[in-house]
């Protein structure tokens, strides 16, 4: 039994076909043209799945669409995502469902990308895990007792928008202080322009025309001064969300994805630390943090994860 994984980005479109192991026996892609409007990325998702389905479309059970939201996963609708231009109540699922006659699964790409993890990768054997990508945002999905936790429209755990800090640097989400504003690539470059601005220390970092994370952290690993402090307070506040996540969800497992989380120990050990330490008896304990294995196929191989899991539980 084969199943479709489409990971539906602003960039991007993949498609992959998987067998029952979440093995990928074939994939594609093609570039999203987000600009064109919903019709035209629909159209090219179609022809993109159709090219991987071919050989194995009689032995299909479902496709998996993991996408940015925000979405009504319950109506298998796209509501209105930032980098999805026009895309404003659009039902994803039902279109899909009646050009390719199959069951249709939707879901937002970091719920996908835990499933991911949960069946193919560093979560296999456990029951409850928290995944965590933190890149130019900041994603989470949960797997309670073995079940995304999901809440009303499909919404749930975002972690990425719990505020730490109501007095704290803006947020994308309009308001200050969330998690993501401190510990994102896009808060991190956006803290220390601030503090470039602000502050008459000396730094190699005002010498770059375009500043990215990893510049900050090199600059920090060289200690300059500026990126030292940017560093501290990015483990800090990262630190104070794991351990909110810990006393939230009290996980088996927190797995780490993302380009910001590729910094390894650097960034993540003295978070950990932190909110080991401070958790509350028994919440800590046996708590295992790991990276995610999947790599850049996390979101694809996610996607063909919600048919797997929505089997399971329908």
């Amino acid at each position: 039994m084969y199943s479709i994984g489409i990971d539906l980005g602003g960039t991007q479109i993949r498609a992959g076909l998987f067998n029952e192991n979440g093995e990928m026996i074939k994939r594609n892609h093609t570039l999203t043209k987000a600009d064109e409007g919903p019709d035209a990325v629909i159209k090219r998702l179609i022809e993109i799945v159709e090219t991987v389905q071919t050989d194995r479309k009689q032995s299909l059970v479902g496709m998996g669409v993991g996408c940015p939201g925000p979405l009504d996963v319950f109506e298998g609708t796209i509501l209105s995502p930032p980098n999805l231009p026009g895309w404003e109540g659009i039902p994803l699922r039902a279109i899909l469902e009646e050009h390719f006659q199959l069951p249709v699964f939707l879901n937002n790409d970091a719920n996908a990308a835990a499933l991911g993890e949960y069946y193919f990768g560093a979560g296999k054997g456990k029951q409850n895990v928290v995944y965590m990508t933190i890149s130019t945002g900041v994603g989470t999905g949960i797997i309670d007792n073995s079940h995304l936790l999901l809440g009303n429209n499909g919404s749930s755990a975002e972690v990425g928008h719990m505020i730490l800090n109501p007095y704290g640097p803006l947020c994308g989400c309009g308001n200050r202080g969330c998690l993501e504003a401190y510990t994102s690539g896009t808060g991190i470059v956006n803290r220390t322009i601030e503090a470039l601005r602000l502050s008459s220390m000396t730094s190699i970092l005002r010498n770059k025309e375009t500043l990215t994370s990893k510049d900050i952290f090199e600059a920090a690993t060289l200690n300059d001064p500026l990126a030292v402090e940017i560093v501290k307070e990015t483990r800090e506040y990262l630190g104070a969300g794991l351990l909110n996540v810990i006393h939230l969800y009290n996980p088996e497992m927190i797995i780490f994805g993302g380009g910001v989380s590729k910094v390894g120990n650097y960034l993540l050990k003295p978070s950990i630390e932190f909110a080991k330490e401070k958790a509350m008896k028994p919440l800590a304990d046996n708590l295992l943090f790991k990276m995610a294995q999947l790599g850049d196929d996390v979101g694809l191989i996610g996607a063909a994860a919600l048919v797997k899991y929505n089997k399971a539980h329908i």
